[in-house]
């Protein structure tokens, strides 16, 4: 596991190396595989337009890493507190949409998410007694649905 951490943080500093980007790099063990903290004065450029920069960089590190310890690990990037304040806000969303949902009896939509931002809602409102969520349609035109159970 060890060794895993310091080839990811390598590769992780290398690219950002290449970036010509200067940041502190910290690897910790997540949920389901890795996250990677990074803080550097060029936050907003690494995240990028709606985080589009961000999973890029995701996927980019992911494969590298696989290439280098030969298996697919999924991997995080945590940058400037961007994903955990993305997090709080779609957990808020969804909270708002339960209570729509349940007052006025009429499913909600929410359309544009990445799939990371569709799990957290499914994660979150899958606990509740009282709505169920779905996601429709395919690739990029996927939309979440929140009804009534």
């Amino acid at each position: 596991m060890e060794e895993k951490f310091k080839i990811i943080k390598e590769e992780t500093e290398k690219l950002l190396e290449k970036a010509g980007i200067d940041a502190d790099v910290e690897v910790k063990e997540a949920d389901e595989g890795f996250s990677v903290h990074i803080n550097a004065a060029e936050n907003a450029l690494l995240i990028g337009k709606h985080g589009n920069t961000l999973s890029s960089l995701e996927l980019v590190l992911s494969l590298i890493v696989a290439k280098k310890i030969g298996e697919f690990q999924r991997i995080i990037l945590e940058v400037g507190g961007y994903r955990q304040a993305r997090e709080d806000y779609l957990t808020d969303l969804a909270n708002r949409l339960r209570e729509e949902v349940l007052a006025t009896g009429a499913e909600k939509q929410v359309r544009g998410l990445k799939p990371w931002e569709r799990r957290i809602i499914h994660m979150h409102l899958g606990e509740s007694e009282d709505v169920i969520t779905e996601s429709e349609g395919e690739e990029r035109d996927r939309t979440l649905v929140i009804r009534k159970k």
